[in-house]
């Protein structure tokens, strides 16, 4: 996300504009989210949801990139790498705690 910070302050053309900096793809659940933690993770994941809260089913959100990739030339991560990765940070710098 810094990377699209730095390509919106150097592009003339992004002045007064907002972007969405998000990966490719279709939008994830929560439950998709916990489900990456758990495959790539193993036992730093294991307190993660393994069902939804129950509730009314939401409507499927749509959100897109587009703009962020056309006036600042900038490419998205892939979101399993990038949920993955914050996690073993989070980790790394002993943010996580593990609980028996």
């Amino acid at each position: 996300m810094a990377d699209a910070h730095i390509k919106a302050m150097a592009t003339p053309a992004a002045a007064g504009q907002r972007f969405l900096v998000l990966a490719d793809g279709p939008t994830i659940t929560y439950l998709q989210l916990a489900q990456i933690l758990r495959d790539r993770l193993g036992q730093l994941a294991e307190r993660v949801p393994t069902e939804e809260a129950p509730g009314d089913e939401l409507p499927e959100l749509v959100i897109h990139n587009e703009r962020a990739k056309r006036v600042l030339g900038w490419r998205p991560r892939q979101a399993e790498t990038t949920i993955v990765e914050t996690a073993e940070s989070l980790r790394d710098l002993g943010l996580l705690e593990r609980h028996p």
